[in-house]
């Protein structure tokens, strides 16, 4: 009854507890990654494969789960089960033992050769699973593309991709297999020994044949259990670079500013002797600018030259430069980042929308946001058609934003911002997908509701800078020009000429 109970408990451990530890584990590790990529400094994760750090964040980590349920279990079991049996052996007749011993160093060199094959292509399995999730990844984010094109490119990548793959998954396979083999041979050839020695024994009558036969299913439970804890010792060397993968991703470098919390802008946003380097490429050059609080800024300029970087350093987007950048005279390296990016409202061209409804679209501006509220910023963004809809705020949008049309992708962004209420607006091209009309009410609107906050504005449509106070002309990293519309346009420079298009 006593023996029927522990294993009845021992059953309840390892069937329900140990795997309750795993899970409590996994998901703690889950958080901790999905927090460090959250926290995590964002020039450095845009220098990372995407599909890389997905693979690393859910395959590596899947695999980590899989292997600690079932290591753990055979291991621990094992290793009191072996401890249990040499015990045994060893009060039931050490010298027939002593054989048994004698291929100890050879299961040791065995388990060192193949355990570093095991590391090896384990690691590299578990490479090729990153590239395929990343090609994978890559398509799905660009079937418009790959749809519209020949798709024998893709194809040939991947099958190289899975080619590689299925290498290194069977060359991972052959390894383990041969070892186990191995292991086997040597265990049961040190079982013959003892047979052959045991039996000799009992002919010359040093121990009886019940002695013998009892050593002998020790000796075959010690074998059976040597075997396991042996690839369970070769398994925990695979996975030795699968948590090098996902300690990568717990090491990313955090975004860290400085001390200084940010409150408002009081007086000024001013770059002096500035410059930008990116990849050994200058970007910008003896960047000197002024900008005032509640002044609406326009910036112009050709592809390149430069004006989306020279905004992207105030919210710290981009965060290495020379020279000075400061926000009423504190250098903005020492503020805190979060209470920066809490003030500053920034709006690209490239919206993205999340596989979600319209209201938690909204709410990641403001979390606390009223649906009247919410309401008031879909109204001002021109952006109603949404109120419209059978759902309402509870429409969902589809992955990036599918359900919705590159303009009202756009409006929907540009309700965020009415939501957050920044004290720094920067729009880089966020108006382009809208048509002329609603573009001017859009632009109307912000410049109405936002009129003693400061605006940046970046556009290619020079009607939006009928709503700025001062133009600044952008070539090659360089400020060629500044003053008012009016001021460039009877000015014979780069604003006047080649890019109103009146002249070469």
């Amino acid at each position: 009854i006593l023996l029927v109970l522990a294993k009845q408990i021992g059953f309840f451990m390892k069937n329900f507890l140990y795997p309750l530890i795993i899970f409590k584990y996994i998901k703690d590790l889950r958080k901790n990654i999905y927090n460090k990529i959250l926290d995590s400094d964002i020039a450095y994760l845009q220098k990372l494969q995407i599909g890389d750090l997905l693979s690393r964040a859910t395959n590596d980590v899947e695999r980590l789960s899989q292997m600690l349920a079932t290591l753990g279990i055979n291991l621990i079991t094992e290793i009191f089960t072996t401890m249990g049996i040499i015990l045994l052996l060893l009060y039931l007749d050490w010298k027939m033992f002593l054989i048994f011993i004698i291929i100890v160093p050879f299961l040791i060199l065995v388990l060192n050769y193949f355990g570093e094959k095991k590391k090896k292509y384990s690691k590299l399995v578990q490479e090729s699973l990153s590239e395929y999730t990343q090609h994978i990844n890559q398509i799905l984010s660009g079937l418009e593309t790959v749809k519209l094109y020949k798709q024998d490119i893709f194809k040939r990548v991947f099958k190289r991709l899975i080619e590689k793959l299925y290498h290194r998954e069977k060359k991972n396979r052959l390894y383990d297999t041969v070892y186990l083999n191995s292991i086997e041979i040597l265990g049961y050839s040190g079982a013959i020994g003892i047979i052959l020695y045991g039996g000799y024994r009992v002919i010359n009558n040093e121990i009886t044949t019940g002695e013998f036969f009892s050593f002998l299913g020790g000796l075959l439970i010690l074998v059976n259990s040597s075997q396991i804890l042996q690839r369970g010792l070769v398994n925990l060397k695979g996975l030795s670079p699968v948590i090098d993968r996902i300690e990568f991703v717990l090491k990313l470098p955090e975004g860290k500013g400085g001390d200084v919390k940010f409150e408002n802008l009081k007086k000024e946003i001013s770059y002096k002797n500035l410059y930008v380097e990116i990849d050994g490429k200058s970007i910008l050059k003896n960047i000197n600018l002024t900008i005032k609080k509640g002044e609406k800024i326009g910036i112009v300029g050709f592809s390149g030259s430069g004006k989306t970087t020279l905004v992207k350093l105030i919210p710290r987007i981009i965060k290495d430069y020379k020279g000075n950048l400061k926000i009423d005279e504190v250098e903005i390296k020492d503020f805190e980042i979060s209470s920066l990016r809490e003030k500053i409202g920034y709006l690209s061209q490239d919206v993205f929308i999340f596989n979600d409804t319209v209201k938690n679209n909204l709410l990641i501006a403001k979390p606390e946001a009223t649906d009247k509220e919410i309401e008031l910023a879909l109204k001002k963004a021109k952006a109603e058609f949404i109120l419209k809809r059978e759902k309402g705020l509870d429409t969902l949008l589809g992955e990036k934003g599918s359900n919705l049309s590159g303009g009202e992708r756009q409006r929907l962004a540009i309700a965020r911002l009415f939501l957050k209420s920044p004290e720094i607006l920067i729009i880089d091209e966020g108006t382009s997908a809208l048509d002329v009309e609603t573009e001017d009410k859009v632009i109307r609107e912000i410049t109405d509701y936002f009129k003693d906050r400061t605006i940046i504005y970046i556009t290619h449509r020079f009607s939006i800078l009928d709503f700025v106070d001062r133009v600044v002309v952008m070539d090659k990293g360089k400020i060629v020009e500044e003053g008012s519309f009016n001021e460039l346009i009877n000015r014979e420079g780069l604003f006047s000429g080649t890019l109103t298009g009146r002249k070469r």
